[in-house]
């Protein structure tokens, strides 16, 4: 089994990762071992592993790594039947995906899950949204893509020198986006519901956390062939953070101005600019399309 390694070069662990995890596997398998320079390497270092037609990639990092590795195994093989197995090492800032799926920076995990070789089929999303200079852009997502405050959260975070941590980065960047964020008239369709108002957000989740922890979707899975979407319109800052413990905890929250809805493509747009973003990537901008492709990746899951 040939294995490469796509590894986050920035990572504020990376040296764990070299350390405590890769002597286990170089004594085990054939590897390749690839680290990113800048936070954009990874989607072209992946595609270069999947021309090479390694059997697995490995994605190194956190949900933003992940995402990346994604992109590069899919863009231009989106009808490929035979791609490689992604596994993931979460040793990023944020590890939502990871959390969701109960997977851990633990070699003796690693070594079962790559041992055992029983991948899962996963359902993959899919954005086509509009750039900054007009002209159709399109990527793939495996957690979360949301419009609204989410877009605004993930520039603030990428601007923090997180010092501090990153769960206090997240919700310093969430707490600060929603005093400041002014909410836009946006409207989303699908082929069974709509919906228009003054937004927040609107996440769509194929996983079940975001934003560092916060469980937008308890009933989301990666492999149920739908969307979760998760919908507050124009809340309080007071409800958002008398809400956000039951976001902590996993529950769903009652409130009128929340709504929980199924989707399997959602076209949306917006009366004023509006950004796109997915897992902690920033896109583009509306108008955009989320579609669901069912059992589209391989991924070793617990």
């Amino acid at each position: 089994m040939r294995i490469a390694i796509i590894v986050n070069g920035i990572s504020l662990r990376k040296n764990f990762f070299y350390e405590t995890i890769l002597p286990s596997l170089k004594n085990r398998f054939d590897l390749e071992i690839f680290q990113t320079q800048t936070i954009h390497d990874g989607v072209d270092l992946a595609s270069k592993a999947a021309d090479k037609q390694f059997d697995v990639i490995l994605a190194a990092g956190g949900d933003g790594t992940v995402n990346q590795v994604v992109n590069g195994i899919l863009q231009g093989r989106e009808s490929n039947a035979d791609l490689p197995t992604l596994g993931i090492i979460p040793i990023g800032t944020g590890n939502d995906l990871a959390r969701a799926l109960g997977l851990k920076a633990d070699v003796k995990q690693l070594l079962t899950l790559l041992n055992r070789f029983e991948p899962n089929k996963i359902d993959v999303g899919k954005v086509d949204f509009t750039t900054a200079t007009g002209t159709p852009g399109c990527k793939y997502f495996v957690n979360v893509a949301d419009i609204g405050m989410g877009p605004e959260v993930v520039k603030r975070v990428m601007a923090s020198n997180r010092i501090l941590g990153s769960a206090l980065a997240y919700y310093t960047s969430i707490l600060s986006t929603f005093i400041s964020y002014k909410p836009i008239i946006a409207y989303a369709k699908t082929q069974d519901w709509e919906w228009s108002g003054k937004l927040r957000t609107l996440a769509i989740a194929n996983g079940n956390y975001y934003g560092h922890g916060l469980c937008i979707a308890p009933e989301a899975s990666v492999t149920d062939g739908i969307f979760e979407t998760f919908i507050c319109g124009n809340a309080s800052i007071v409800d958002f953070i008398l809400q956000s413990r039951k976001l902590k905890l996993g529950r769903k929250i009652v409130h009128d101005k929340i709504t929980y809805l199924q989707a399997s493509e959602l076209y949306l747009s917006a009366e004023s600019r509006c950004g796109i973003e997915a897992d902690g990537e920033f896109l583009g901008w509306l108008p955009a399309r989320v579609s669901l492709i069912p059992q589209r990746l391989k991924l070793f899951l617990v």
